[in-house]
């Protein structure tokens, strides 16, 4: 047998392993209704695990790859989902992509609704197992061009001529996760996927289960990219000084360091709990080393609002054949 078509059966092989560990260590359990869903979004989505595939159907990169999340791309002739208008489930407005042992795999999508100030969280999907959180929108682009005075002007500009001039003041971005195609310990409609770093430092899936979110974002600055992830966006949005920069950089890199050593040992205890001290003490050289004004800077860029509140859902979630999707 070739080697080509051994390795080829060899990652069917462990997938499948993935999928039974995840199910077999407590993986949630959907409404049907629900269920059935979830089901229509993966089939709509399932040429995407091709990523050559997404590439040739347009879908491009905005964004890095986020830790425990990955990439976000975007179609250009995608869904614009408003307020009120029901959502299509076989289109989604992002496809997550991380890069797993070299191969860029689908990890899920991500649905997006433009809201008012004043409207409440979308009606997603059947029942409240589904978790929108908010990006607000022009808040972020304020806070992060700030300092950067005709950069925020060009910011403005496009967000009057696109939006504003026209009515619409739909800003605040809710979004909704969808982990169809990467089981998630937390659930499948969790803000993030625990397993992520793991699969990147080619460490068992299963070794998520029972770890903190600080193991997690430990561990992911042990991966190629990952301070650079981490750190560079944030210190860019925050304004930082070359020597805040230098500090903040230092502490992740040892933090690093830590985790990278403690990857010999192939202990899964060790190396979580040594992966939620280097995220902690990176934390703290994070903290004590920016303002507060510089802090609050990148929170507005990052999820915040109510992640699990479906109380402002309305009706639809009651009585869900009064939502209907195209």
């Amino acid at each position: 047998m070739k080697p080509k078509v051994i390795r080829a059966y060899a990652q069917r092989i462990l997938a499948s392993a993935l999928l039974l560990s995840m199910h077999a260590a407590g993986a949630e359990s959907l409404p049907a209704r629900t269920q059935a869903q979830v089901d229509e979004v993966a089939r709509a989505v399932e040429r995407y695990r091709d990523f050559a595939v997404a590439k040739r159907d347009g879908w491009r990169l905005f964004g890095g790859d986020e830790p425990l999340m990955g990439e976000h791309y975007y179609a250009a002739n995608g869904p614009d989902y408003v307020a009120g208008q029901p959502i299509d489930l076989s289109r989604p407005s992002n496809l997550m992509y991380t890069e797993i042992d070299g191969k860029k795999v689908l990890t899920g999508v991500a649905f997006i609704v433009r809201l008012d100030d004043d409207d409440p969280l979308p009606d997603g999907f059947y029942g409240t197992a589904d978790r929108w959180h908010v990006h607000d929108f022009p808040k972020a682009i304020s806070a992060a061009l700030e300092e950067r005075p005709v950069l925020n002007w060009l910011a403005e500009s496009w967000l009057n001529s696109t939006y504003r001039n026209k009515g619409d003041n739909r800003g605040r971005l809710a979004m909704a996760h969808v982990w169809v195609t990467l089981p998630n310990p937390d659930g499948m409609f969790a803000d993030f996927n625990r397993t992520l770093p793991y699969l990147k430092l080619g460490l068992p899936a299963s070794w998520a289960q029972g770890s903190s979110e600080a193991a997690a974002r430990g561990l992911h600055l042990a991966t190629a990219r990952g301070c650079a992830d981490t750190v560079d966006g944030a210190l860019w949005i925050a304004t930082a000084k070359p020597a805040q920069a230098r500090a903040v950089r230092k502490a992740c890199a040892a933090s690093a360091a830590s985790v990278k050593a403690a990857l010999r040992s192939a202990d899964a205890k060790n190396i979580n709990a040594v992966a939620e001290r280097g995220w902690n003490a990176y934390q703290q050289v994070w903290k004590s080393t920016l303002t507060a004004e510089q802090r609050a800077r990148v929170d507005a860029m990052v999820e915040h609002g109510n992640h699990g509140d479906h109380s402002k859902h309305g009706d639809a979630h009651k009585d869900h054949d009064q939502h209907k999707h195209h």
